[in-house]
């Protein structure tokens, strides 16, 4: 694994005036400590005040988190839920709560990769994929707004389990090519309601999480269902995880259509590229939650697999803490004969450096195996952790 790779950590309380165990740097890979340096108590702040970052080589000194793995995790749990809640199995609240925890803490240890990763790999099961990428979508939503810890729990859960009880559902839908038949299109219209009805009957589920599962489908024309809902008689919740939602589907491949890609174009115009990614959807949307999650992720959010000038492919593992759309690191896995580099390595994007020609779909539609985990400096995970 190259050097050059960082990864986010957060040192643990006990390693507060001590040597530090490794190099530790900034957002944007500026040196802030050298090894061996004691570590003063204003290094040890929370991750969301001040992110810091080691060479990935390194980072099992400092801390032995392992997000990516963990996000499989999530996956198998949640795909264990569903058959059991489906099968008239009990389950209780703190599971989908300990679940939804989980999520928030995997997501503030490192946004970028678990973003990046959820849109790169290819699970068993579409259906849990897609509630992940939309729970950490969620989880970014509900910074940009200001959310407590619980607020963003709450949020996500409802993410997670938005499609409670109708996921066999949705992973035949992947499959599908064509439009639904009847008895698929009423079971697709009714699976908001389906999936709050199942949650109700778990005692200490949070009301607005429940809400925001019923109305996630609601519209701000009013043209949702099942209620048909007008703007704001849809909670906040509801209309964020609408948006979340959209864009998780916009992003990750189906049998009838292919992931959703942009031009440079229309990346430099954020109207334009808004209006692109969500389509005849954005009518239906709250464009400032829409406008907002955008604005978060970049024009290129992390996972963009893009061909660079000099030929490479890569992909953006890391954005920019002002996330103006400006990707802060692109790692090239392929050289420009198309054969995978065993180790990533950084380019830099500039006039005289590199530049982004675009995404790299047009020559490429398949990509070939990778760990893409090496590309956010964590370690490949095992066949039995693979997401059901």
């Amino acid at each position: 694994m190259a050097d050059s790779i960082l990864r986010p950590v957060t040192l643990a309380p006990g390693l507060v005036g001590k040597p530090s165990p490794c190099d530790l740097f900034d957002v944007r890979g500026t040196l802030l400590l050298r090894e061996g340096v004691e570590i003063s108590p204003s290094m040890s702040v929370g991750p969301s005040e001040r992110r810091l970052y080691c060479r990935a080589s390194q980072a099992e000194r400092v801390s032995d988190a392992e997000p990516l793995k963990v996000l499989r995790d999530i996956g198998t749990a949640l795909a264990m839920l569903d058959e059991l809640i489906i099968s008239g199995q009990q389950v209780t609240a703190g599971e989908f709560l300990s679940l939804a925890s989980e999520t928030y803490a995997t997501w503030m240890i490192d946004p970028d990769a678990c973003i990046g990763f959820a849109r790169m790999e290819q699970y068993d099961r579409p259906s849990v994929c897609h509630a992940i990428l939309a729970a950490l979508f969620a989880a970014e939503l509900a910074a940009a707004h200001g959310f407590t810890r619980q607020e963003s729990i709450e949020l996500i859960g409802a993410a997670l389990t938005m499609n409670l009880g109708s996921m066999r559902l949705h992973d035949r839908m992947f499959a599908h090519v064509g439009q639904p038949d009847p008895e698929a299109r009423a079971a697709i219209d009714a699976h908001p309601a389906l999936a709050a009805q199942l949650l109700h009957r778990i005692d200490g589920i949070p009301e607005t999480w429940r809400t925001a599962v019923m109305q996630h489908h609601e519209s701000f024309d009013g043209s949702g269902y099942p209620l048909g809902l007008v703007r704001t008689e849809v909670s906040l919740q509801g209309r964020m995880l609408h948006v979340a939602d959209v864009l998780a589907a916009r992003l990750r491949e189906r049998k009838r259509r292919g992931p959703l890609f942009w031009s440079l174009h229309q990346a430099r115009d954020p109207q334009r590229l808004l209006q692109h990614v969500f389509g005849p959807d954005l009518d239906r949307l709250d464009h400032i939650l829409a406008r907002l999650l955008m604005g978060r992720l970049g024009s290129f959010p992390p996972g963009s697999v893009v061909r660079l000038s000099n030929g490479e492919m890569g992909i953006i593992s890391r954005r920019t803490a002002e996330a103006d759309g400006t990707p802060r690191e692109v790692l090239a896995f392929l050289d420009p004969s198309g054969r995978p580099q065993h180790v990533p390595r950084p380019r830099r994007i500039g006039p005289r450096d590199c530049r982004i020609q675009g995404y790299a779909h047009d020559d490429q539609p398949r990509l070939p195996p990778y760990d893409w985990q090496s590309i956010w400096g964590y370690q490949q995970a095992s066949a039995s952790t693979k997401l059901m």
